[in-house]
């Protein structure tokens, strides 16, 4: 195999460029400053969704052991959802190491399988509007304008978290934006619910993850996250 030079090595290492690879500068037109402005605000929704993360699997873990018993994860139905991340079958692991591992999309199908959505969040008061000026707060059903419900809130609420924080997690752009020929400009992040589109814009990414946070109505929780 042939061996590097240090002199070789220190042309990497001396260039920005090639560190931090010349195609993701592209998505950034090229700018650091757009770039590093993009890592910061990674990391801030990073660590709030990582609290909302932890507070759905440990809130799914309440709900279903009253409703279904404390080995509710060990069920099939559970089972059939999880995937196995060790050399230990799941069903030889103690029931709090399988929900210590559980991912959050696996975490929201649980939640979606069981069909526990509306005890998550309590979004009644929560306004779409505020991410961006062409989200709705109401779908169309055969026609008729149908208000969103908690439920409804709460599944829109969990593909927008699972979005930013697959784009937060792998330092992917959370900057990017839509914009169309008349000038308009739309969110990257969006879910369709029932044929409306709620999207979330680059500058209201913490705003709405604080909101989630903020409803919760813990103050420990709150305080420690901002």
């Amino acid at each position: 195999m042939q061996k590097l030079s240090k002199q070789t090595l220190e042309l990497f290492d001396k260039d920005i460029i090639s560190i931090l690879s010349k195609k993701r500068l592209e998505s950034y037109e090229g700018s650091l400053e757009a770039h590093y402005k993009n890592l910061k605000l990674a990391f801030e929704a990073g660590k709030r969704i990582a609290n909302l993360e932890i507070f759905l699997r440990n809130k799914l873990d309440f709900c279903l052991k009253r409703i279904e018993g404390e080995n509710w994860i060990k069920e099939q139905k559970a089972l059939a959802i999880i995937r196995q991340k060790g050399q230990t079958p799941l069903i030889e692991l103690e029931t709090h190491q399988i929900l210590s591992g559980l991912m959050l999309g696996e975490v929201i199908e649980l939640i979606r399988a069981f069909r526990v959505e509306s005890y998550m969040f309590e979004l009644k008061n929560m306004d779409f509007k505020n991410y961006h000026w062409s989200n709705k707060n109401f779908c169309r059903i055969n026609g008729k304008r149908t208000n969103f419900s908690n439920l409804d809130k709460n599944i829109i609420v969990f593909n927008l978290i699972r979005n930013i924080r697959n784009r937060a997690f792998h330092w992917e752009n959370l900057l990017k934006i839509t914009q169309k020929e008349n000038g308009d400009i739309f969110p990257r992040i969006t879910h369709k619910e029932n044929g409306s589109t709620i999207g979330v814009m680059p500058e209201k990414i913490l705003d709405f993850l604080d909101d989630l946070i903020t409803c919760i109505g813990n103050d420990t929780l709150k305080s420690y996250v901002r």
